[in-house]
């Protein structure tokens, strides 16, 4: 008799996935205390608060962990690293987390699955963010790259190709500096696909 999922296969993947994501994510923060009140070098081309929303009502630098729990209801998971904590929620892609990662009870990071019920093109990122200021390879999908606009608190996992956005990333608008000491030294600098 079989039990479990239908096709263990991609359940497989999506939670391989998901694991390297958040292990990027937690390597991402080791070691380094992100300053709430650092301002950004240059101004974001839109709104702050804006800009930095990946889901409705939560705000990097300002939302509470209290407020994210009223607003969501208990995670899914959470993970302690440190003085940060990863709190994942469902998302519409089966087998992948939305994650909260919250640093001294105020949220620091918003990692967003964008599912197929809220597509969002690449063409139309680049349309609104212009070109991004770090580019960098991904581990998440064979072809996807991530795209980091540090300023304006944003951070996209695309492939240009398919001109597709996987995963959206909200945080405190910062310098490009500090983007590379907090995300963007952790990022793969050779295609991790191929070997």
């Amino acid at each position: 008799m079989k039990t479990g999922f239908g096709n263990n296969h991609n359940f497989y993947f999506y939670a391989v996935i998901l694991a390297i994501t958040l292990a990027m994510l937690a390597c991402g923060f080791a070691g380094y205390t992100i300053n709430l009140t650092d301002e950004p070098v240059a101004q974001p081309s839109v709104e702050s608060t804006a800009s930095t929303e990946c889901i409705k009502g939560i705000f990097p630098g300002k939302t509470t962990k209290d407020e994210v729990m009223t607003l969501f209801g208990y995670p899914l998971a959470a993970q302690q690293e440190g003085d940060l904590e990863i709190l994942q929620y469902a998302s519409s892609m089966y087998g992948q987390s939305n994650s909260v990662t919250v640093q001294s009870g105020i949220v620091a990071l918003v990692s967003v699955v964008q599912g197929e019920d809220q597509p969002l093109e690449w063409s139309t990122v680049k349309a609104q963010f212009g070109e991004p200021t770090h580019t960098a390879y991904s581990n998440y999908l064979q072809g996807s790259m991530t795209f980091g606009f540090p300023a304006q608190g944003r951070a996209f996992i695309a492939d240009e190709n398919l001109d597709a956005v996987f995963i959206q990333q909200c945080f405190v608008p910062m310098s490009l500096e500090n983007y590379m000491l907090v995300y963007g030294n952790f990022l793969p600098l050779e295609d991790p696909f191929i070997k």
